[in-house]
């Protein structure tokens, strides 16, 4: 089988199933079963290497998904952080990778993300192939989601959701331009741009350019986010904090790989001992 060596950590089980992607399951203690642009496959780590099943899927892809050429302490300035929690997150999980996931897919899952679990949104990816994904399992792509409309997207039992991922899948399937989105955009405008899809907030917005795009200055905010932050940072504060507050505030805080920091502390707080998270 194909392998790679591992020059950084890389911890499978935090990466795939933390809420970057939702393609993927632990078949197995250390192997996991999903997709990565559109092949199906099953990664390991042995002996320091990434071991993966498919051929037809390259060393660079593996390198590039996983963001495997990303030295993250240095990006997060860690050297010298000021921050009283951050450098706890990444010392108990220095294996947590960001995703380059496929922006159409990532846009989807986070459509169909409000008010659900990460479970739950891992078994509505695993529906919606199971349903229009053909023989391969692929994840369906907007012209087929579009065919099934908002009545055959509900028999995945999206809900409400099946609405707004139907009409964005509508417009993708005649305008797929849209999810390409010039490097030369700055977040804000890129967040803007995704935010005119129907269903598609601040929180999706900043999600799929996190995941999808590796925008490293999103940061997402959501329910879950917030009250972490709060918690954390804020925990003798009443008033709430807007979007624009919180925007300023972690630009502050963390600087132009905010995202990334967001993506260890989400991490962290949701796993550490004795949490009782929902997420």
């Amino acid at each position: 089988m194909p392998a790679l060596q591992l020059s950084v950590p890389l911890d499978l089980a935090a990466t795939l199933l933390g809420g970057q992607s939702f393609c993927w399951n632990e078949a197995i203690p250390g192997e996991f079963a999903g997709w990565i642009r559109g092949h199906p496959v099953t990664l390991t780590v042995r002996q320091r290497q990434l071991v993966w099943d498919n051929p037809l899927l390259s060393p660079a892809t593996l390198h590039h998904y996983l963001s495997l050429d990303l030295e993250l302490d240095p990006l997060l300035g860690l050297s010298h952080a000021r921050d009283p929690w951050l450098p706890q997150a990444r010392e108990t999980h220095p294996g947590l990778r960001p995703l380059r996931e496929d922006p159409w897919e990532c846009l989807a899952n986070f459509i169909c993300s409000s008010l659900k679990q990460i479970v739950q949104i891992r078994q509505i990816n695993e529906r919606l192939r199971r349903t229009f994904g053909g023989p391969t399992r692929d994840f369906p792509s907007p012209q087929r989601l579009a065919r099934a409309g908002e009545k055959g997207l509900r028999q995945c039992q999206l809900g409400y959701r099946a609405k707004h991922l139907a009409a964005t899948a509508k417009i993708l399937a005649n305008q797929p331009e849209l999810l390409d989105i010039p490097e030369s955009w700055s977040t804000e405008r890129a967040a803007e741009h995704l935010e005119e899809l129907p269903g598609v907030g601040p929180k999706i917005s900043r999600c799929v350019l996190l995941y999808a795009y590796a925008r490293w200055d999103a940061f997402p905010v959501d329910v879950w986010v917030t009250r972490l932050l709060r918690q954390l940072y804020f925990p003798k504060r009443r008033k709430p904090l807007r979007l624009q507050d919180w925007e300023q505030w972690s630009e502050q805080q963390f600087g132009p790989s905010r995202g990334l920091a967001q993506l260890a502390l989400f991490h962290w707080y949701r796993t550490r001992p004795g949490a009782r998270s929902r997420i």
